[in-house]
Parts: C-alpha cells; structure tokens; sequence
C-alpha cells in the first residue's frame, strides 16, 4: 500500500491519464451523476435550469433554431437538447453515458420531442454530419488536453455545414486563481459519490500555474479493488480559444458573458464562444 500511496501523490505529466468514461459509465458514479445533474439546486454536474435557459434562448435570439440540424456533444439527460427541440430544431445529442441516454430518451419521449440520441465518445466515434448548429456545453472543452482539443475542433469542423455554427463555453484563467493544493484522506469520500459499498477515498489536487492546469487525482480503496480517476481542468483565456479555433479552420465570431449575453470581461466566471465554419 506504501507503492499505491506513494505513486499516487506524485505530480504526474499533465494529462497523461485519461479516465473520463470511466466516471461517466460505471454503474454506481453514472446514477450519482445523472442525480446532480437533474438537481435544479446544484451546479455540480450541469448548470441550473435558469442558467439553461438562459444559454439556449441566446442560441435562439443569434442563430434561431427552427428548422435547423443541431447536435449536442456531451448532452448528458439532454437539458440543453431537448430546450433547442422546443425552439423546433432538428436535434441530436451525442453522449457515452448509458444511464443519461436512457434518461434523455425516457424524457423526450413524455415531452413528445422528436430527439435522436447516439452512444458515442466524441472523440472517437462516428458523428452526425450536415449540422447547422454543434453544441458543446459545461467545460467539456477544458477537460481535455491541447491535442484532444485540436482532435476536436477537427470534427466539429467536419460536422459543420458551411456557415455553420458551433457553440460552447469555456472555463477562463481568472478561475484557476482559488484552485488549492490539497491532499484528503476519508472514508466513504464526498458522501459515497465513488461506491456503493464502504471504501477509503483519497484524493489530491495538483496546480500546473505555468499552463493554467489543475488535476483532482483520486484513489478509491474498496474491498477486493482500486481505482484511480484523474480530473483534469485548464482554464484558458479567449486568445488562446481563438487561436485554436483559427488552426481547425473555424472564425471565432464572438465571446460572450453566459449570464447576460453580452460581451465578456476578464473575471472569475465562465465565458460562452461562437465560432463559425466558413
């Protein structure tokens, strides 16, 4: 156990691990996800609905969504696709999470919603061509490391229409700022979020201030097994979002407040882009 403990409080090579689908489909963490994700109190795993809605009717006031083909990445339960769908868009949503599918599926249905949902890792799989409009929603883009995203803004291009539209947000520099060093020994961590049975959860977090990175490492100890789940977060600034977007091929059209639509300012808060295929 001294070798586990020891290697795992070892600042590791930023993002050299990558475990997002592992948090996203085991069994016992994709039940505790979709719960906060579908808590209206909680900003944990999505926005609140307000915010939601907020997000979605300026999608409608620039780009207006009736009639168009749009595809959520990452949609989760589908709280963002199934708003773009009442606005009478043609929606999709792209997601690897099972339990959000069947979620997202169940809830069109009832609504009476027309939603295409597609299990697949953005990343790597086959993706919906010929959209008006892609969306990319709640800091997904900065989960991922500089090539991922290069990887990314490729697809997304190829996904696009000409003149298509792609949407997401992105969490900016001022934010790193409270981002603390700190290493946490406790059974049953953040109120048994990690397992179903009783484990000793671990966990330490990591700043990379020359790149703006942060990473929350954890080990979960449970009887029988370990496991390990790194969380990485770069928090970057609209400059180096509009170079990126320039070396996919897509025009940065605008980098908006994502609370009231406006322009935004340098401040600890997320900010919203829009870009276009030429």
């Amino acid at each position: 156990m001294y070798d586990i403990l020891k290697d795992f409080l070892e600042r590791p090579e930023p993002f050299s691990v990558y475990t997002a689908e592992d948090l996203w489909t085991d069994e016992h963490i994709s039940e505790r996800m979709l719960h906060h994700h579908l808590d209206p109190a909680t900003d944990l795993a999505s926005r609140r609905p307000e915010s939601i809605d907020r997000l979605v009717r300026w999608i409608e006031s620039r780009l207006g969504l009736a009639g168009q083909r749009i595809c959520d990445l990452g949609c989760g339960p589908g709280l963002y696709t199934e708003r773009m769908a009442m606005y009478g868009a043609s929606a999709c949503g792209v997601d690897f999470s099972e339990r959000s599918l069947n979620h997202a599926r169940w809830s069109a249905a009832a609504k009476r919603l027309k939603i295409t949902y597609h299990k697949a890792n953005y990343l790597n799989d086959a993706l919906p061509g010929s959209q008006h409009v892609v969306t990319l929603i709640y800091g997904d883009y900065c989960a991922l490391s500089p090539g991922q995203r290069r990887h990314l803004l490729k697809r997304v291009h190829d996904m696009l229409l000409p003149g298509g539209h792609f949407v997401f947000d992105v969490f900016s520099r001022a934010q790193f700022g409270p981002v603390e060093e700190e290493f946490v020994c406790e059974r049953n961590l953040m109120n048994s979020f990690w397992a179903e049975g009783d484990y000793i959860g671990f966990k330490v977090t990591h700043r990379y201030n020359e790149i703006y990175l942060g990473l929350d490492r954890y080990l979960i100890v449970e009887p029988g097994r370990q496991r390990q789940i790194y969380n990485w977060m770069q928090y970057l600034s609209p400059h180096q979002v509009e170079l990126e977007l320039k070396q996919a091929g897509l025009t940065p059209v605008e980098i908006f407040d994502l609370n009231t639509g406006a322009g935004w300012i340098e401040k600890a808060l997320p900010f919203g882009v829009l870009a276009k295929r030429g």
